[in-house]
Parts: C-alpha cells; structure tokens; sequence
C-alpha cells in the first residue's frame, strides 16, 4: 500500500517495476533500450561481510535481507490529489513496445 501513489515517488517506482516485468523497450538516439534494475538498493548494492585472506568480503545486499523480487510486487494505494481531480497519473495504457 502506497500512500501518496500519485505523487512522483509512486508513479516513478510503480512505473519502473511495470515496465521492466513487462520488458518495454524504447528506441533513443543511441539505440533500443529496455528497462533494469541497476541502481536498486534491492537488486546491485552489496554490504560488506567481512574479510579473507586480508581481502574485504561484499556480498548482494538482497541475500542478507528476505526481499520480495520486485517483478512479483502487487501494488495499492491512493492520493488525495486523485480523489480531488488533480493527479498527474499516467494514463492506463503503456507506451508501445519498440
């Protein structure tokens, strides 16, 4: 449950896990591009475990914590902003694919 999905915090995360579970593509100057998740907390940060050897030990941060995968998250929510007719949701259909 999001509250606040209106907002851009909730139609940004919302949008990028709907977009990558759906493989969307788009085309750029540089090319096609496809959605990842680089940059995820849950999905390219490590943490350091320790050390081996006198070599430091990182490990995914997702292995240390039980994390859902964030193409099986169900979303919910609501914003005030939408109930009063001043959301800037996107609309239902998505961009076609590239």
């Amino acid at each position: 449950m999001l509250v606040g999905l209106g907002g851009n915090n909730g139609t940004t995360l919302m949008g990028g896990v709907v977009a990558n579970r759906a493989g969307i593509t788009w085309k750029t100057k540089e090319g096609v591009r496809a959605p990842d998740y680089f940059g995820s907390l849950t999905q390219s940060a490590t943490c350091r475990v320790g050390s081996a050897g006198g070599e430091e030990v990182f490990t995914p941060f997702r292995s240390l914590l039980p994390m859902a995968n964030p193409n099986e998250i169900v979303f919910d929510g609501w914003d005030i902003r939408y109930v009063l007719g001043l959301s800037q949701i996107p609309p239902p259909r998505l961009p076609t694919q590239g």
